[in-house]
């Protein structure tokens, strides 16, 4: 090797290293890095998102992305800020042209927030719309909230955020016709997940559900649980406070609620009166609750009256029974209305007018 030629390559490797420790500290440095140099890294391509012609590679930790610059600066004002900027650079082929300097642009966020929020771009810019194709998964929500509003991706932001309202809603009737307390797919121990959502965007509207779901939770209230990427999402302790001091309310609040609907006073037009049947199995039914005790001090605090009795059933009129019926509904609504004082917070405009409840 010839003189010159040893110095040259010793600059080039100079350049590289300069350039690997450039990424590495996320630098603004204008440097040509050659493609197999970034193994010094440690990094890997990304399975999903590395397209042979993309204009900019991402790097979340150990994982790079190579896409389209353009759509994303189109969606996100912040990255279209950022890539304009002097970023490092490495020379890749495109269109089987060599040795085209492309961006190399280091991020913060975990490789699997990232990819989460590169699908929904290029979904929707190949004309899909956000969330109708399936049910998103709690980890796509809580990245497109989390990244959203750090890249100021407002669709997706609001969009993720209205979500969540569908499902943890504080429309009494909507939550009460949905199969369950989340949505489809989710875990339950996720509620842990949106109510720490919900304290870092600001939605109070959010907790109280949300809590609700979280008491309802055996060890994983205390641990938490792991979340897909390895990390763990836990309570804050003021949460974890919150909702064991709310259990013993709402418990009380079910209790209450379910001797008042049982209240053996019947309807003014009973069948009944003057032999005092429906009043006798109003009494009956209460005297009764004891064969059933772990049903009502341990199911749902919403739960109808008829769950809670022995047999299911109470023998009264038809007119007493559409009396119970519509004392049950008062009841959970009077609840309903209560639940943000019940799990111990606050939540303005929420619950429904005092006339209609």
């Amino acid at each position: 090797m010839s003189t010159n030629s040893a110095r040259a390559t010793r600059k080039r490797a100079r350049l590289d290293e300069q350039a690997v420790q450039a990424i590495a500290d996320g630098g603004d440095v204008d440097l040509v890095l050659k493609d197999d140099a970034l193994a010094e890294l440690g990094t890997r391509r990304d399975e999903e998102f590395w397209f042979d012609d993309g204009t900019i590679v991402l790097v979340a930790r150990d994982v790079e992305f190579r896409v389209y610059s353009g759509i994303l600066a189109s969606e996100s004002p912040v990255f279209k800020d950022l890539f304009s900027q002097p970023n490092p650079t490495r020379l890749v082929s495109i269109h089987g042209l060599p040795d085209i300097p492309c961006p190399v642009v280091t991020l913060t966020d975990h490789p699997d927030d990232l990819r989460h929020i590169l699908r929904i771009v290029y979904m929707t810019h190949a004309g899909g719309r956000l969330y109708d194709a399936k049910s998103p998964s709690f980890d796509a929500i809580s990245a497109s909230i989390r990244l959203g509003h750090k890249y100021q991706m407002m669709e997706l932001y609001d969009e993720s955020v209205a979500y969540l309202k569908d499902h943890f809603t504080d429309d009494f009737d909507t939550w009460a016709n949905q199969p369950d307390w989340f949505p489809p797919g989710w875990k339950h121990a996720e509620a842990i997940g949106v109510v720490n959502l919900a304290r870092l965007i600001g939605e109070p509207c959010l907790l109280p559900t949300a809590l609700l779901a979280c008491i309802e939770l055996e060890d994983e209230l205390v641990d938490g649980y792991t979340r897909s990427d390895g990390s763990q999402e836990s309570l804050t302790l003021e949460d974890l406070k919150l909702c064991i001091a709310a259990k013993t309310r709402l418990r009380e609040a079910a209790v209450v609620a379910l001797f008042r609907t049982l209240e053996p006073v019947v309807s003014a037009a009973c069948k009944n009166a003057e032999k005092g049947g429906c009043r006798v199995a109003l009494r009956t039914a209460i005297y009764n609750l004891h064969a059933t005790v772990n049903v009502w001090i341990g199911g749902c605090i919403f739960q109808p009256y008829l769950d809670c009795v022995k047999d299911g059933k109470v023998n009264v009129c038809s007119r007493c029974s559409a009396l119970l019926d519509a004392r049950c509904i008062y009841e959970r609504l009077h609840i309903w209305n209560r639940l943000p004082e019940l799990v111990g917070i606050a939540a303005p405009g929420w619950g429904m007018p005092a006339e209609q409840a």
